[in-house]
C-alpha cells in the first residue's frame, strides 16, 4: 500500500486460490459500506477466499480503495449492501414507488443531497426506503457502477428468518459493527423488530438492548441474546450483557472460510461473509 494510505483492520486472501482462479469467471465479490466503514469479501461459491475491512470514514478511504488490486477487478458479479441508520420500513400494502422519499423524510431530516432507493423484502411483504449519502454515491458511481445496491436490511432480515425457521424463542440478534449497532428480533419464526443504532461504547450498547426490551415488552432474563460481528466474548460489552441476560449466544457462520485465511471466529464479519445467500 501507499505511503499515507489507510491500513485495513483485516487483510485476509488465500493468494494461492485466487490465482489460479479465472476472478471474471468464477469470483463474486461483496462489499459493505456505510459512512464509518468500508470492507469487502472474495467467494467463489460458499467459499470465502478473500476478506478486507477499514474502519475510515468513506472521505478517507479512497485512496484505499485505488491502490487495492482485489477491490479494482472484474467479478462475475458484484454486490453492495448499504449501512445507513437513514432507512425505514413500509409494508407492501401502502408502498407506492413515487412516493418513497415521503416515506424517508417522514422518519428522518430532509437532505436535497440523498438519493433515495427502495428494496423489496418479500419475507415480510414490506420494502426498505433508504437514503444512499454524497460520498456514498462517489464511492459507488466512480468504483462500482455495475453493481447491485441493497440496504442492509434487505439483507440481513432475510437471512435471520432463514436462519431461525424453527425458533420457538423469543430471539435477540444483534450485531455490532464499528459505531454501529443492528438489534433484530425474531419471535417463533416472525420479525418483530429492526432497527440500528450508533455507539460509542459498551454501555450505550447495553442501553439500546435494555431500551428494545421495554418498547416491546420483553423480560431480558427470558430472552436469548445471538451476537455477531465485532463483539468477543471476553469484552465489557458481554461482561455488562450477562449481568441482565442470561442466555447469551454467539451467530455460527454458514459459509466456508479458505483454510488459508481460517482465522476468524464464528460470528465475526457475519453479515458481509453471508450477503451473497440473499441476493
Amino acid at each position: 500500500m501507499e505511503t499515507g494510505v489507510n491500513k485495513p483492520i483485516h487483510s485476509l486472501f488465500d493468494l494461492k486460490a485466487l490465482e489460479a482462479l479465472s476472478i471474471v469467471d468464477d469470483c463474486h465479490i461483496s462489499i459493505q459500506i456505510g459512512l464509518n466503514g468500508f470492507s469487502f469479501c472474495i467467494h467463489k461459491d460458499s467459499e470465502i477466499l478473500g476478506l478486507e475491512s477499514y474502519n475510515y470514514p468513506l472521505s478517507q478511504i479512497e485512496k484505499s480503495i485505488e491502490s487495492n488490486k482485489w477491490i479494482m477487478r472484474e467479478y462475475a458479479s458484484s454486490n453492495i449492501t448499504i449501512s445507513t441508520k437513514k432507512f425505514t420500513l413500509i409494508p407492501s400494502t401502502l408502498y407506492k414507488n413515487e412516493d418513497k422519499k415521503s416515506y424517508l423524510e417522514f422518519n428522518h431530516i430532509r437532505s436535497e443531497k440523498l438519493e433515495v432507493l427502495a428494496d423489496e423484502i418479500p419475507q415480510i411483504d414490506s420494502y426498505s426506503v433508504y437514503g444512499i449519502s454524497t460520498a456514498e454515491q462517489e464511492i459507488i458511481t466512480t468504483y462500482f457502477s455495475k453493481s447491485t445496491v441493497k440496504h442492509f436490511s434487505s439483507i440481513h432480515i432475510p437471512n435471520m428468518l432463514a436462519n431461525n425457521k424453527n425458533n420457538e424463542d423469543k430471539k435477540m440478534i444483534v450485531n455490532v459493527d464499528y459505531k454501529q449497532m443492528h438489534i433484530t428480533i425474531i419471535d417463533h419464526s416472525k420479525l418483530v423488530y429492526f432497527n440500528v443504532f450508533n455507539h460509542k461504547n459498551a454501555h450505550d450498547c447495553i442501553y439500546f438492548i435494555l431500551f428494545v426490551c421495554e418498547q416491546i415488552n420483553l423480560n431480558p432474563e427470558q430472552l436469548v441474546l445471538e451476537l455477531m460481528g465485532d463483539v468477543e466474548k471476553d469484552s465489557e460489552f458481554y461482561n455488562l450483557a450477562y449481568t441482565y441476560i442470561r442466555t447469551i449466544n454467539f451467530s455460527k457462520r454458514l459459509v466456508k472460510l479458505s483454510p488459508n485465511i481460517n482465522s476468524l471466529d464464528n460470528h465475526e464479519y457475519y453479515t458481509l461473509l453471508h450477503q451473497h445467500l440473499c441476493e
